[in-house]
């Protein structure tokens, strides 16, 4: 199914302002810090996963619409940039957000759908 195809089954509007300022973790312990801005995000992000074995450091940037965040990392040390969307799970004992993520990295011409990861991640909020 094409993106456009998808948004003819959105929601008109926009939702209740949830605001994701502050510190999250995943499950790796990868954790991003966040400040919000009338529904623009900015932050950074720590991955403890990398081709070196150190944390590498990115800067985020997105956006929020009630409970449903997009954020994006381009990755300081490294060729790459991620891409998150997700949302706020409402019923989670602690604030989590589930998220899908992709990761484009630098290839060799002809190789452009190796460049292509995907996966999930889903974040708790930190006190």
């Amino acid at each position: 199914m094409r993106q456009e195809h998808a948004l003819e089954h959105a929601l008109a509007g926009t939702g209740k302002v949830i605001d994701f300022s502050g510190k999250w973790v995943n499950e790796l312990e990868s954790a991003m810090t966040v400040v919000q801005t009338n529904g623009v995000l900015s932050g950074t992000y720590e991955s403890k996963k990398s081709s070196t074995g150190a944390t590498a450091i990115g800067d985020l940037v997105g956006y929020v619409d009630g409970d449903l965040i997009s954020f994006t990392v381009h990755w300081r040390a490294f060729q790459a940039i991620t891409a998150w969307v997700g949302q706020l799970d409402s019923k989670a004992k602690k604030q989590t957000i589930h998220t899908l993520w992709q990761l484009t990295k630098q290839v060799v011409p002809g190789e452009e759908w190796a460049s292509i990861n995907a996966g999930s991640d889903s974040f708790t909020r930190l006190l």
